[in-house]
């Protein structure tokens, strides 16, 4: 990640330029009706009136993070402690993990992304063998955390 902040109508980063950085949308190139979104509505379109100069992309890839829970008897299991389904169209859930304690019932809690619905969720994460409560969507149609019980005793 870069440090130096580029934001629009500041002097251009570079010592040698005396451009301001401004907002330039390429045109065309999208293809969100495929996919969204695409390449081209996440990428920044930041650059210097002078000398052409664009931000850099943020290239953090995403790492996911793992944990060790204990399942009984002294024995643990490693598991993802935020992992990230995608269901297309520019949908997904994500940081979900599920507490079972109760022996009968994994219940799930998280994020999700875009307008996702509740099927969406029981086909993501699998209905309990007796059935669920919820999935219950927390939030707007962009954005928002959800909770989900599948009864499985």
């Amino acid at each position: 990640m870069s440090a130096i902040v580029w934001e629009e109508g500041n002097k251009c980063p570079h010592a040698d330029c005396t451009g301001h950085i401004i907002i330039d949308y390429p045109d065309g190139g999208c293809s969100c009706h495929i996919n969204a979104p695409c390449n081209r509505c996440t990428s920044s379109f930041l650059v210097c009136d002078t000398c052409g100069d664009e931000e850099p992309e943020d290239e953090t890839p995403y790492v996911p993070i793992m944990a060790y829970r204990s399942i009984g008897g002294g024995i643990s299991e490693l598991y993802c402690k935020n992992p990230s389904k995608d269901l297309g169209n520019g949908k997904r859930i994500y940081d979900y993990d599920y507490d079972s304690s109760s022996g009968s019932t994994m219940a799930y809690q998280g994020k999700y992304e875009g307008p996702v619905t509740a099927q969406e969720i029981i086909d993501a994460l699998g209905d309990g063998t007796f059935g669920h409560r919820g999935p219950y969507l927390f939030g707007d149609k962009a954005r928002g955390s959800f909770t989900y019980t599948k009864i499985t005793d």
